[in-house]
C-alpha cells in the first residue's frame, strides 16, 4: 500500500509539473493570459501614492487595470499629471471603490472619475469634492472627457459637501459610480464581454469562461490576478500619513527623547525617536496642518516632563495632559474628510501620561537610586550638595546623584554638607548642616 501511494503522489506530481510547463508555454506565446493588475490606493493620497499608481498603471503586460480605492481624499500633491496617468494607462483602467464600507472623497473621488469604468461595492461612500486636494485648497483640475458637462456638474455640486452612498437600488452615481459590485472577484467576472472605449480605441473584455463543476456549470474567472503594492521604505514613512498616526509618532518622538535624556543609555531611545520624528514629520510635510496645534502638543509635553521634575501632580502636569490631547484633536484640518480618530488620540495621549509618570519614574529611580541604602536609613543622613539648591538641586548620596529641595528658605551653595531629614517619592528633602546656606535672595531683600 505503501507503494502504491508513493506511485500514485509521484504521479500526481508529474501531472501538476507538465501542467505548470503547459501554462508557463501559454504565457509565452499567448496574450490572453496578460493579468488582471490590482493597484491598491488607500488611505491619504500623497505624491508618494500619485507617483506609484502612475508607475504601477505602466505595467507592460497587463490586460487591465483595477483601481482598488478606499481613501479619504488627496492630502498634498499635483493633481493633473496624476488624473492624467489614468488617461494615457497601457490598458483599460477601471476603479472599485471597495469593499463595504469604502469612501472617496475629494481628490480620489475625481481618480474613479477619470477610470474608463466606475463602480462601487454597495456601502461604499462618495463625495467631499471640495477641495479635491487638501493642503493647497486646490480644486479638480479636469475630468474625465466623454462626461456630459452639465450633468457632471450638477452631481459635482450635490456633492461638494455632502456624501451619497451607493446602493443596489441607487447603483449610478453620475461621474462617480456607474455600476455596483459587491466584491472584487464579482466585478472581475462581470467584465467579461463587455467594451470599454478610451478615445479613438475600444477593448473588448475577455475575464471568464464557463467551466463544468460536479455537473454544473459556472463562471470563474479565466485570467490571472496581480495586486501590487507601494514599496516598503514609503510604506514606513506613509505610517504618518494620517492625522492620527502623525500625532502618535510625534509624541512617541518626544517620549523616546526625554527617557534617552534621563536614561543615558546606549543610544537605542535616540534612535527609534529620531525614526518616530522621521514620520511624523513626513505626515507634518504632507497633511494639511494646524500649527497650532502642533505647539499645544509641544507646550503640553514640556508642562508634562516639568511636572515629573517637581515630583507633584500639579498644574503643570493638568495643563499639560489638557494641551496634548487638545492638540491631537485639532492636529488638521482635514475634517469633515478625515478628522484624527478621537480614541487613538486619547489612548496616545493616556500612555504618554503614563509613560511619563510610571516608565520614566522608575528609570530615573533606576539611575540615581543608590542599591545599598534603604529609604529609612537615608533619613539623618549627611551628603553634598553638587549645584545650588534654590529650592531644588542635586545632591551626592554615596556617590549616586538625588534630587532634593530645601524648604528653610535659604539657598545651599555647590559643595556644601546637608543633612537629609526626609523623602518625598524620588525627590529628598535636606536641611543645610552649620553655616553652609546662605540667606535666600528673595528674603534677603
Amino acid at each position: 500500500m505503501r507503494i502504491l501511494r508513493l506511485t500514485g503522489t509521484g504521479f500526481l506530481l508529474l501531472v501538476a509539473l507538465a501542467s505548470s510547463v503547459s501554462a508557463l508555454a501559454n504565457t509565452e506565446t499567448d496574450t490572453e493570459v496578460q493579468p488582471i493588475v490590482i493597484i491598491e490606493v488607500s488611505d491619504p493620497i500623497d505624491q508618494l501614492v500619485m507617483d506609484y499608481v502612475a508607475d504601477s498603471l505602466q505595467t507592460d503586460d497587463a490586460y487591465a487595470y483595477v483601481l482598488k480605492i478606499d481613501s479619504p481624499g488627496v492630502s498634498s500633491g499635483d493633481l493633473a499629471p496624476f488624473y492624467q496617468s489614468v488617461g494615457e494607462a497601457n490598458a483599460p483602467v477601471i476603479a472599485w471603490i471597495g469593499p463595504s464600507p469604502a469612501v472617496a472623497y475629494g481628490g480620489a473621488a475625481y481618480l474613479a472619475n477619470h477610470a474608463d469604468l466606475r463602480s462601487a461595492a454597495p456601502g461604499a461612500v462618495v463625495g467631499l469634492l471640495s477641495p479635491a486636494e487638501l493642503r493647497s485648497g486646490a480644486e479638480s483640475p479636469s475630468v474625465r472627457a466623454g462626461d456630459d458637462p452639465a450633468a457632471f456638474l450638477a452631481t459635482a455640486t450635490v456633492l461638494a459637501d455632502s456624501t451619497v452612498t451607493a446602493s443596489v437600488e441607487e447603483p449610478v452615481i453620475y461621474g462617480f459610480v456607474d455600476r455596483v459590485d459587491p466584491a472584487l472577484g464579482q466585478l472581475i467576472v462581470s467584465l467579461d464581454g463587455m467594451t470599454l472605449t478610451r478615445g479613438d480605441q475600444s477593448f473588448v473584455l475577455d475575464t471568464a469562461s464557463t467551466q463544468t463543476v460536479d455537473g454544473q456549470e459556472v463562471i470563474v474567472a479565466s485570467r490571472p490576478v496581480t495586486f501590487v503594492k507601494i514599496g516598503l521604505v514609503d510604506r514606513l514613512l506613509r505610517l504618518g500619513a494620517s492625522p492620527e498616526t502623525a500625532f502618535l509618532f510625534l509624541v512617541l518622538a518626544l517620549a523616546f527623547a526625554v527617557f534617552e535624556f534621563y536614561a543615558a543609555g546606549s543610544g537605542l531611545m535616540a534612535f527609534v525617536a529620531g525614526l518616530s520624528m522621521i514620520v511624523a514629520g513626513y505626515g507634518m510635510a504632507t497633511l494639511p496642518m494646524w500649527w497650532p496645534a502642533v505647539g499645544m502638543v509641544i507646550v503640553g509635553f514640556a508642562l508634562l516632563v516639568w511636572g515629573f521634575t517637581q515630583n507633584r501632580v500639579g498644574w503643570r502636569a493638568v495643563l499639560g495632559g489638557f494641551l496634548v490631547v487638545a492638540g491631537g484633536l485639532t492636529f488638521t484640518s482635514t475634517r469633515p474628510a478625515y478628522p484624527p480618530a478621537i480614541w487613538l488620540v486619547v489612548v496616545a495621549s493616556a500612555a504618554t501620561g503614563f509613560f511619563i509618570w510610571y516608565a520614566l519614574t522608575t528609570v530615573v529611580r533606576g539611575r540615581f537610586a543608590t542599591p545599598t541604602v534603604g529609604r529609612e536609613e537615608m533619613i539623618g543622613r549627611r551628603c553634598v550638595a553638587i549645584d545650588t539648591l534654590d529650592p531644588i538641586g542635586v545632591v551626592l548620596v554615596d556617590g549616586a546623584r538625588w534630587q532634593a529641595t530645601a524648604d528653610r528658605g535659604v539657598e545651599i551653595t555647590p559643595g556644601a554638607p546637608v543633612e537629609i531629614v526626609g523623602i518625598t517619592g524620588l525627590m529628598l528633602e535636606v536641611d543645610p548642616i552649620g553655616a553652609s546656606a546662605s540667606p535666600n535672595r528673595g528674603e534677603a531683600q
